[in-house]
């Protein structure tokens, strides 16, 4: 479809190799440009104490918003990693050889571990740009993204960086949805800023509904009666009583009892994140939506179609000129490119 489009703008023949090369050019020296800009932005110095007169972003936002939003989450593509000589059979050696005889192209005679990397998504947003379209419906006015693939400590580097291109430093209050996992929690803390931790409410009931579901069996009254009950003391700021409820209760089967142990625990280590009547009360939002979205539809879309096998560099430039593409940044940046 690329190389059809490219051939038809152009006016001439473009192979897939020179698309492919292209790419990853492009990706490569976006990747450089990245680095370089999230390493001038790093807040702490190697003894992890505050930096002093840390540079912003080239096109930094003239007005931080009063209220900043970060929602933060994950997607696994399929990844693979090539085995190595001494986990290759006979038959594989046998194979390499051929292909290598046939100058084969691509992954022809190669052998390969199948595995799951993760994206990490951050969806910024000013809180001025959250409307209310119907009584259950909002809609974001604008918003930026980033997108990782890696460790937390990388990820929250690139984050940083996006925030103070967004002035999110400023904010008179920063606040982060997500769906509570540990590493969001240690990039929370890593943040030089405060920030507001709030547990996606919807997350939460999810998982109160998939234990009722183990507990009463699928979609039956006593399911449906067991979790609307937990969901509403959860919504109404009582996440103990639904801890003290979990605690008591006697599963018979290992895979019931495990489920419930499991979600006790997550809402116990995140209480302090799910006060909604309070959120509610000062107009914040609860849900983490617009991450869950761009799990889908900026990383998801394109690096989790059917059959793909992904190299980890590969993946991972594909992310960030995803994120490139949707937040508009693409012809700008080729214009930089192009004239360097």
């Amino acid at each position: 479809m690329a190389r059809a489009l490219a051939s038809k703008v152009c006016g001439v023949e473009v192979s897939t190799k020179a698309l492919e090369d292209m790419t990853q050019r492009r990706a490569s020296i976006c990747q450089a440009e990245d680095e370089s800009e999230a390493l001038a932005c790093v807040p702490f110095d190697k003894k992890g104490l505050p930096r002093a007169g840390v540079a912003c972003p080239a096109d930094t936002v003239s007005k931080g918003p009063t209220v900043a939003y970060l929602e933060v989450d994950g997607v696994i593509p399929i990844t693979r990693e090539a085995l190595s000589n001494n986990e290759l059979t006979a038959d594989d050696h046998e194979r390499l050889r051929k292909a290598k005889q046939e100058k084969a192209r691509g992954g022809k005679g190669r052998r390969y571990r199948i595995v799951g990397r993760e994206v990490k998504n951050a969806v910024l947003y000013d809180g001025k740009d959250c409307v209310q379209e119907s009584p259950g419906r909002g809609c974001l006015l604008d918003k930026r993204y980033v997108s990782r693939l890696g460790d937390w400590q990388s990820f929250a580097l690139r984050t940083w960086a996006e925030m103070r291109r967004q002035r999110f430093d400023e904010a008179e209050l920063l606040v982060l949805l997500s769906d509570g996992a540990d590493w969001i929690r240690s990039f929370a803390q890593w943040l030089p800023v405060p920030v507001m931790l709030i547990l996606d409410l919807y997350h939460a009931k999810h998982r109160i509904w998939e234990v009722a579901n183990v507990l009463y069996g699928e979609r039956t009254p006593k399911a449906r009666q067991w979790a609307q009950a937990q969901c509403e003391r959860v919504e109404a700021g009582n996440a103990r009583d639904v801890v003290r409820v979990l605690r008591l209760l006697r599963p018979k089967s290992s895979r019931a009892r495990s489920r419930v142990d499991a979600l006790a625990t997550y809402f116990k280590n995140n209480l302090d994140r799910m006060d909604y009547p309070e959120y509610r009360r000062r107009g914040l939002r609860i849900g983490s939506g617009a991450v869950e979205s761009a799990n889908f539809h900026v990383t998801g879309a394109r690096l989790k179609l059917l059959g793909m096998r992904w190299s980890a560099q590969g993946a991972a430039d594909m992310a960030l000129l995803r994120a490139d593409l949707f937040n508009g940044r693409w012809e700008t940046r080729t214009r930089r490119l192009l004239a360097a």
